[in-house]
């Protein structure tokens, strides 16, 4: 394992981000071996300069998934891509989606699947009621979903027009 130490996060984006091309080579080998350029790339990613996030793109992005890109080059590319101005960095996440616990517990039990099947199907907050009726649920249970299901207004919300609710299996 790469010792840490030697390389500092937030020193690296400072000096990329002055368009420091030679930071990298400065570093240990250890501080090389720490310093990943992907990584790199997501927090540069995290900035309102528009102009700093399309060169990235265009500059960066082709070449840091390649897997054959040196590692000195890919960072005096991140260099370049920096507009040269002083600014704060934050990550970039993932696009990812906040799971409803009482949604998931009904459609894994509507449809006798694990928790990270029921977490692919796209259903319609209609449907998670309707869905929580046929299995008997109480009406406690039937408000919670509701309440879960709730947007702020006072009425379920129905972003997805479209259920894409699939066949029920058949219970044996």
């Amino acid at each position: 394992m790469a010792d840490r130490s030697s390389f500092d996060l937030f020193q690296g984006l400072a000096a990329l981000g002055g368009k420091n091309r030679e930071w990298f080579d400065s570093l240990s080998i250890e501080g090389q071996k720490a310093a990943a350029p992907f990584v790199m790339m997501r927090w540069m990613a995290g900035t309102s300069d528009e102009a700093q996030i399309v060169r990235l793109n265009t500059c960066v992005n082709p070449y840091i998934f390649s897997g054959t890109a040196d590692k000195s080059a890919l960072f005096k590319l991140l260099a370049a891509a920096a507009t040269g101005r002083s600014k704060r960095f934050s990550w970039v996440k993932g696009p990812g989606t906040k799971a409803k616990k009482h949604s998931i517990e009904v459609i894994k039990a509507y449809y006798e699947c694990s928790t990270r099947e029921a977490i692919t199907y796209k259903v319609s907050s209609e449907d998670l009621i309707e869905m929580s009726e046929e299995l008997g649920h109480d009406k406690d249970e039937i408000m919670k979903l509701k309440k879960e299901l709730d947007d702020g207004s006072g009425r379920a919300e129905s972003k997805v027009t479209k259920s894409t609710k699939p066949a029920r299996a058949r219970r044996t």
